[in-house]
């Protein structure tokens, strides 16, 4: 039985007008209900999970509410993080784009990938391209990024992108380190970029 969220949620897909990004390796689009399973794989494992929310790996149902909320939030706002997809593959890798947790941080990037897409670049690809939509689309002044000072790797995603140390300092309760970025220090690179409307 369909609960009012989940039939919200699906309203929601077929009502929004959503921009989709292409790059090299990927596809970012819009969430959709049906990405539950594949989703759900890459939420269950412990080390994607690792430095997301409390650190541990969560439910299907948790992985199912979480993911009502990302196709609301996207009518809500015009904006949220899009479902990341290998072209080559043909498959859900993760999700990067964008939230605001805490209206002080602003809007930030967030982004998770499946295990055996780490070290490939696919984040940094990924996150370049969000912003350059951040900035160029949704005409944001600054965009942030904030993880725990122990999430090196994503660490690593945030210089790469262009992202600048800003402070260490508490977020949502727990201690982590903020990055940002403006529009006018953003490098809008020649990698592929192309951008196509997934519903009319």
């Amino acid at each position: 039985m369909n609960s009012p969220a989940l039939h919200t949620a699906r309203q929601a897909e077929v009502s929004i007008r959503a921009d989709e990004i292409e790059t090299g390796r990927l596809r970012l689009r819009m969430f959709s209900l049906n990405d539950l399973p594949p989703l759900s794989l890459i939420t269950k494992d412990p080390e994607v999970m690792k430095y997301i929310g409390a650190g541990k790996p969560i439910s299907t149902e948790e992985t199912r509410s979480n993911l009502v909320k990302l196709v609301e939030t996207f009518k809500r706002r015009g904006f949220g993080r899009w479902a990341v997809i290998h072209k080559t593959h043909n498959r859900l890798i993760g999700y990067c784009g964008f939230t605001v947790l805490d209206e002080r941080a602003g809007v930030e990037l967030a982004y998770l990938l499946a295990r055996p897409f780490w070290g490939k670049g696919l984040a940094t690809e990924a996150a370049r391209a969000c912003l350059r939509y951040g900035f160029d689309k949704l005409h944001f002044d600054t965009i942030a990024a904030i993880t725990r000072p122990e999430n090196t790797a994503s660490q690593r995603v945030m210089e790469k992108v262009g992202m600048k140390y800003l402070r260490r300092g508490p977020h949502c309760n727990m201690e982590c380190v903020h990055y940002t970025i403006s529009k006018e220090e953003f490098e809008f690179s020649r990698e592929l970029y192309r951008l196509r409307r997934a519903f009319s």
